[in-house]
């Protein structure tokens, strides 16, 4: 089997004048605008769209720029955007533009990225392309052992894809790999096995490209059925996808053309023969035209004019006036070549004829598929006019709907404003009357204090008074009348007989020992010449007298107490006492006096038998309220700790300052 090497990658390039339009090439300019608009886009998009939209950049990219300038794109993308999942597929793009400037090394590095982040972010598909794109790359750079490495090591997961592109694409590389070791064999089997993978798949540019692979590999090798059958495949493939492409102009007229060794006429030969009786008229047409270039090419032109014109005839019996056009002007080309210009200028003719025939109802079939167009245009418009009428409606209602809701939420904003001032106001107005009354209640219990301190003061005077008087004047009155007494007594010593002196002298001393008690009690000596602790000390003296164990400890009381303040807790304790004497049948008591800082820490405790003080203070007591009265006039506090049958313990502390 005789083949000569084949660069499948120059049958990639193909792929590109035979599906596409030529947008060609720089004619845009594609550059950091739209990359900046396609990241802003793929911020809110879900994967399967941002996928679409890499995808799209990055063809653009390649296809719209030349490729220094892509590569500048391309690094200014990847500085915008550092996410794994645009890298896996703009690395495809990349790689393929750093191919095309000859830059092979990088674009092998690249792939091998791509292969890290497809495994990295579980994407099967990227990994089966990036390993089948670096297997052609490895085998460009005539290094197929490694090329069918990781060609294998992608084969079993490709079993369990069912994308027919990437089967393809993988068979496609195997069989270019086999190509380069000389593999002829197994070469076919993979190109079998590639269109079988597409044979069920629509009529795109991506399938027509691997068929003309398979068809470009038979035009080279001694196998005229295959020829024929992919021939036949191929032009009817090109025929449903561009029925206005003669079928001289389809590439596969270039197959043959590239084809005119004389040795490749018995292959040709019998593939016109397998057409004919298979009434393959699309690969009789290609076949025979080929023939007829390969003996004008070895300089035999007349040889091929009666297989022409068999074709011809045959072609005629059949709906197929392209490949008829085509024999007629192959026909012409070789009567003019044989110097038979008669029967060229007959086959020009019945080239014209037909040609106007084709023409016109080709031109039929495009006006009315003009007319369809026309009409389904119209029936677009028409319903993208109503779509904007309805989008417009749609933003019509949208704005009423946005501003009702934005005055609803002004109205909102505003009565909330409102009735929070109105709430604010309310609770001002409420803590201005609570201060208020706060304040007559303080200035009336000042008022009340200032009446309390003012009767108590009045209470202190007139017992001042009345001690004095007492003191003064109804003590000396007794003392001189006993005075007196006793001077009748001398003088009058019958009166003894009568036993009146004694009595009367009993009466006066006790009349003297109540007024001095009296005295005392409204204002105490002692309490003027010893001083607070003096008096207390004398308080103790009487209790102890009386029966009672008085225990005093009086301990750095201060000298600079004022003797208002002296006297009124000197007050408080004799009331605290007569308490204790009125009620607590207590046999022992403490009278603890101790200055502390700037304050005096009073201590009175009894072992009587206690009382309910809650229960007490409930009935309004006059005793109990004298005393909190006191304290309070002295803007100290007091805490009774009492229980029935548990004695007594009061603590008050009156502040100096």
């Amino acid at each position: 089997m005789k083949r000569t090497k084949t660069n499948s990658y120059i049958y990639f390039g193909l792929l590109l004048l035979l599906g596409c339009q030529p947008i060609f090439l720089f004619s845009q300019d594609y550059g950091k605008e739209k990359i900046d608009s396609t990241i802003t886009a793929v911020k809110n998009s879900d994967d399967e769209r941002k996928r679409e939209l890499y995808s799209e950049l990055g063809n653009n990219l390649l296809l719209k720029n030349s490729p220094d300038e892509a590569t500048k794109l391309f690094k200014y993308f990847f500085s915008r955007d550092t996410t794994s999942f645009a890298k896996l597929f703009m690395y495809e793009a990349y790689s393929k533009n750093l191919s095309r400037r000859g830059n092979l090394d990088e674009a092998i590095a690249i792939k091998k990225k791509g292969i890290q982040l497809a495994e990295k972010l579980n994407n099967l598909k990227m990994y089966l392309f990036y390993n089948t794109s670096l297997a052609f790359s490895y085998d460009q750079k005539n290094k197929p052992d490694i090329a069918l490495e990781y060609l294998n090591k992608i084969e079993l997961n490709l079993l369990d894809d069912n994308d027919p592109i990437y089967k393809a694409d993988f068979y496609h590389a195997k069989a270019a790999i086999y190509n380069s070791l000389k593999d002829f064999e197994a070469q076919e089997k993979y190109l079998l096995l590639m269109y079988e993978a597409v044979k069920e798949m629509p009529n795109t540019s991506k399938k027509r490209f691997h068929i003309y692979l398979v068809l470009d590999f038979y035009t080279q090798v001694n196998n005229p059925s295959q020829l024929t059958k992919f021939t036949e495949i191929l032009s009817r493939h090109y025929e449903e996808a561009q029925t206005n492409i003669p079928a001289g102009h389809m590439p596969i007229a270039s197959l043959f053309k590239r084809r005119l060794n004389k040795e490749n006429i018995p292959v040709v030969l019998e593939a016109i023969k397998i057409s004919d009786s298979l009434k393959s008229m699309n690969s009789l047409a290609s076949t025979t035209i080929a023939l007829a270039t390969i003996y004008q090419a070895n300089g035999t032109p007349e040889k091929a004019i009666p297989y022409l014109k068999k074709a011809a005839k045959t072609l005629k019996t059949v709906e197929k006036p392209s490949q008829l056009i085509d024999i007629y002007v192959t026909l012409a080309a070789m009567s003019a070549a044989t110097n038979n210009y008669k029967n060229a200028y007959n086959y020009k003719i019945l080239q014209a004829s037909l040609q106007d025939s084709v023409t016109s109802e080709k031109m039929k079939r495009n006006i009315a598929a003009l007319e369809i167009e026309f009409e389904t245009e119209k029936k677009e418009r028409k319903i993208l006019a109503q779509q904007l009428e309805l989008e417009k409606e749609k933003r019509e209602k949208n704005k009423i709907r946005y501003g009702l809701i934005a005055l609803g939420i002004v109205a909102a904003i505003v009565f909330l404003f409102f009735r929070n001032r109105l709430i604010y106001q309310k609770t001002i107005a409420k803590q201005t009357q609570a201060i208020q009354q706060q304040k007559i209640t303080q200035l009336q219990q000042k008022n009340k204090l200032l009446a309390l301190t003012s009767m108590i003061e009045g209470q202190e005077a007139e017992r001042l008074r009345i001690a004095k008087d007492l003191h003064d004047s109804l003590g000396g009155l007794l003392s001189t009348v006993k005075a007196h007494f006793t001077t009748i007594q001398n003088e009058v010593d019958q009166l003894i007989e009568l036993n009146l002196t004694q009595k009367t002298n009993s009466l006066l001393d006790e009349a003297c020992g109540e007024v001095r008690r009296i005295s005392h009690n409204m204002m105490p000596h002692a309490l003027s010449i010893s001083g607070l602790e003096g008096a207390i000390e004398d308080l103790a003296t009487h209790l102890n007298e009386q029966g009672y164990s008085t225990t005093v400890e009086i301990k750095n009381l201060p000298d600079e107490i004022e003797a208002t303040k002296k006297v009124m807790i000197y007050r408080l304790i004799q009331e605290l006492i007569s308490n204790i004497r009125k009620h607590a049948n207590a046999k022992h008591i403490l009278i603890q006096l101790m200055g502390h800082k700037q304050e005096v820490n009073l201590l009175i405790e009894d072992d009587g038998k206690g009382f309910n003080f809650e229960e007490a203070h409930s009935k309004g007591g006059l005793g109990l309220k004298s005393i909190n009265s006191r304290v309070a006039y002295l803007d100290g506090t007091i805490d009774w700790d009492t229980q029935p049958n548990n004695g007594t313990s009061i603590t008050i502390n009156i502040p100096l300052l």
